[in-house]
């Protein structure tokens, strides 16, 4: 949601926005845990509870800043910390990704890639460096509380392109070799549906702001996928 609407919001909606934030970090760290706690040895424990917290921890910085305001009202430094909390979040849901190709290898046992599993590691990685290269250019001017819509879409053209390799090669996997990843290929397909109008509308009408939510729903129901 943008920063704007978080201060015009009625007290009941702020107070919604943060039991649901707080549900959900709280899910996620423990599903993180976890994981991590089942970890013998097997490989895709290992890396679904670092992808989950690698979530977690970057979705907190972007989150507690908004719980905080929510509660005690805006302050001189809320656009700096909500800014930050943005920019992080940024990074660790490109790694997320990133990791998630790991995670679904793992998952489905296949720890040799061929070729073509090959070419789309290296082209989520190469993709995710470009967009975490993207985010810290100081255009974007995330600490002023506003933002710049034209580097905003720039960052994204790659994360929006990880997410389409992402679904492509999840289909393909499942109907090719049956790893039946249909259910995953559909929520990153919905989270981006959710996402790219925040991107390109909050700022003009903030309520549009509130697909967060079923954006944050679809990654709920994704770690559940993988515990």
């Amino acid at each position: 949601m943008s920063q704007s609407e978080s201060n015009n919001s009625p007290l009941g909606m702020r107070i919604g926005e943060s039991v649901f934030c707080i549900g959900y970090l709280v899910f996620a760290l423990v599903a993180g845990i976890v994981m991590l706690s089942r970890y013998d040895g097997n490989q895709y424990m290992l890396y679904a509870g670092i992808m989950v917290l690698v979530l977690c921890f970057g979705d907190s910085f972007h989150l507690v800043p908004r719980i905080i305001r929510n509660v005690r009202g805006p302050s001189s430094r809320s656009s700096f910390y909500l800014g930050l909390g943005n920019l992080v979040s940024s990074i660790t849901m490109t790694l997320f990704y990133v990791l998630m190709f790991y995670v679904v290898c793992y998952m489905n046992g296949m720890h040799d890639v061929g070729t073509a599993d090959y070419a789309v590691m290296v082209l989520l990685d190469i993709l995710a460096v470009v967009r975490i290269g993207l985010c810290l250019v100081p255009s974007n001017r995330w600490f002023d509380g506003v933002g710049d819509l034209k580097w905003a879409i720039i960052r994204n053209v790659p994360f929006v392109i990880m997410g389409i390799l992402m679904v492509g090669w999840l289909l393909y996997r499942s109907i090719v070799y049956g790893w039946g990843m249909y259910l995953l290929s559909v929520l990153i397909i919905l989270s981006f549906g959710f996402y790219i109008p925040v991107v390109l509308f909050a700022r003009k009408k903030p309520m549009v702001g509130m697909l967060m939510i079923p954006k944050t729903i679809c990654y709920i129901v994704m770690i559940c996928l993988f515990l």
